[in-house]
Parts: C-alpha cells; structure tokens; sequence
C-alpha cells in the first residue's frame, strides 16, 4: 500500500515539475518573440505602408538590423549596388587597420600634389597653394571620411597599397561582399565614358566640359556599364554586417573605431538624407554616396551608418541605383525609412 501510494506521489511530482518546465519554456519563447519581432514586422508594415519605394524610380536596397538583439530586416539584402563614396569608410577601415598594426601612423605625413588631383568633390585642391602639400594620415582620413574628398581617398588607397590591397583586407576581415576596384579618378570618368583622364581635368570647369562634349550615345553606353559593372559595389547585407562589426569593435582597435566613429558622426554631408528623419537628440555615424547624374539618371545615392540613442543602436544602409526621380525624392525615401525604424525603436521602450 505505501509503495503504491509512493509512486503515485512520485507520478504526480513528475508531472508538475514537467508542466512547469513546459510553462517556463512556452513563456519564453513567447517573450523572446515579443522582443525580437517589431524591428522585422514592424518595420516591414511601416516600409508597405508609409514608404514608397517605388518613387524612387529606380534599384533600391535597404538593410537594418537592431545592433541590441542582432535582429536584422533587408529589401534586396543581396542585390550589388553601386557604393561611390561610401566605399571611403572601407577604405578609411583598411587605414586604420594598418595603423593598428604599426604599419601607418596618424600622425604621419603624406605628400599631395597636383598629380595626384580626383575629379568632382575635392576641397583639398584649394588647400593646395603650390605643386604640392603635406597632410597627416589623421587629416587625409577625416577628408575623405568625414568631408567626402575624392582626392584624399585616391591617396590613401595608394598609401595602403591599392585597390586590391583595400579589398584583400576586407576579405581577411571576413567582409566579403564589398569591393573597391578604382581610384575616384578611374571610377568617376568612368560613370560618364570620359577616357584618358588627366590631373588637369580635375579642374571643375575643364571637368564639366569634357563631360558635355562626351556624345550621348557614349555616355548611355556609359551609364549602363556602371550599373550592371560589379566593381565598387556592395551588398545592403554585408554593409550592414561591415557596420555592425566596427561598432562592436571587431575590425578595429578600441582607439581606431572611437577616432572613424567620430569623424562618420561629425561629418556635414547628407543632411536631407538619413539625418532628417532622426529626432532631435539622436545621432547618426554615417557615410554617404553619391554618384553624377548622367543623361537624367542618379547613378547611385546612398547613406549607410549606425543610428545611436541612449541604450539602443541600429545600423542602417539605403541605396538608391539608377533613379530617374529628383535628387530630392531619392533623399525624401531615406529621410522616410529612418523615421520608420526610429518609430520601430520608440515601441520597442
């Protein structure tokens, strides 16, 4: 009778211990539902709804992903697209990385000389009074960086081996889905099918009316090599992956990722893009791209960073390729998807 009544308690001991576990278990994967899924619904209810991607009129690629959780959401996560000057924070990682490794020094000096002028976007040129100046490895980063300057980051390729070097590196680093293939003196003519660049060209005026005698045939032709060429391109995913590990200090040094973070969160460029749909008080390390206009057509617009508030972190990447609409609508739709992850961010308080 005892032993009966022992493996009745026994039994009935097991299946208590066996629901609660069973509870415990059901309760957190419902918690841990709750919490991860607004950065993927929400976002993608708010990206159908509030976002209009189609007025882009052309190739869009967006990548997030809530640095916090991991949680990430992609609108042609996998889809190469043109990077333009957003392939300088690459560029500005492979520095600091040999920086880190005692092969660079910030503080060390770079001659810049009129040989060595980029076309388009290069303030650099009027600091240059003579044949030639000197700049530190510190300063050419936070030209090319952080001002965008097509002339530093043609330099600092060239200081940290080349185009080859720059993406053997990333490789290394397991970032695989990023290319720099040209300086932006290869890269920019390119875009419009101006051949036999020469320093003299970078001149603004000279610049644009070499471009203007370029036939149009030439330059369609030009236009459609670009954006079906798979050089400088990149994919949202591995952006965003190449964001999330800078941030989370895997490519670089303590000191390295605090001095790029800086220059990425002090620069003046793109204030109508990801910035303007940020509140007040947030902030945003970013790099942005931007490609010439050719026969109508954006090439490339682009913003990609790591959006801070107190407690949270989001990396974000938008591209816009190929776009027939006004610069100002391609800005408007980023401006557009960083509010909706700002509201993803707000219910998740």
């Amino acid at each position: 009778m005892f032993s009966l009544k022992l493996i009745r308690w026994c039994f009935l001991l097991s299946m208590m211990v066996a629901l609660i576990v069973l509870s415990h278990t059901h309760f957190l994967s419902v918690n841990q539902s709750q919490a991860s899924s607004p950065i993927v619904s929400l976002l993608d209810r708010l990206n159908l709804n509030n976002v209009d991607l189609s007025a882009a009129q052309g190739q869009v690629g967006i990548g997030v992903m809530d640095l916090n959780t991991g949680k990430s959401w992609f609108h042609n996560g996998d889809q190469r697209l043109p990077m333009q000057s957003v392939y300088k924070l690459p560029v500005g990682i492979v520095v600091l990385k040999q920086v880190d490794a005692g092969k660079l020094s910030l503080d060390q000096l770079v001659t810049v000389s009129r040989q060595d002028f980029a076309p388009l976007w290069s303030p650099i040129r009027k600091e240059i009074k003579g044949n030639s100046r000197q700049f530190t490895v510190r300063e050419l980063l936070e030209r090319s960086v952080g001002v965008s300057d097509n002339t530093a980051v043609d330099v600092l390729i060239r200081l940290v081996g080349g185009t080859e070097k720059v993406t053997g590196t990333l490789r290394q680093m397991n970032i695989q889905g990023i290319r720099v293939d040209r300086l932006e003196r290869q890269l920019q003519p390119d875009c419009v099918g101006l051949t036999n660049f020469r320093p003299e060209l970078a001149d603004e005026q000279k610049y644009a009316a070499a471009v203007e005698a370029i036939p149009v045939t030439v330059k369609r032709a030009a236009l459609e090599r670009y954006l079906s060429d798979p050089r400088d391109t990149a994919t949202p995913k591995e952006t965003i992956e190449l964001l999330a590990k800078l941030q989370s200090r895997q490519l670089l040094s303590e000191n390295s990722t605090a001095l790029l973070l800086k220059i990425m969160t002090d620069s003046p460029t793109g204030q109508k893009r990801l910035k303007a749909g940020l509140p007040q008080g947030w902030s945003i390390a970013h790099k942005t791209g931007t490609g010439p206009e050719v026969l109508g057509v954006g090439t490339a617009t682009n913003d990609v960073g790591i959006i801070t508030v107190p407690g949270k972190q989001v990396a974000i990447a938008v591209f816009v390729a190929g776009s027939k609409a006004p610069i100002e609508q391609r800005e408007q739709i980023m401006a557009q998807v960083a509010t909706a992850v700002v509201q993803v961010i707000q219910t998740r308080k």
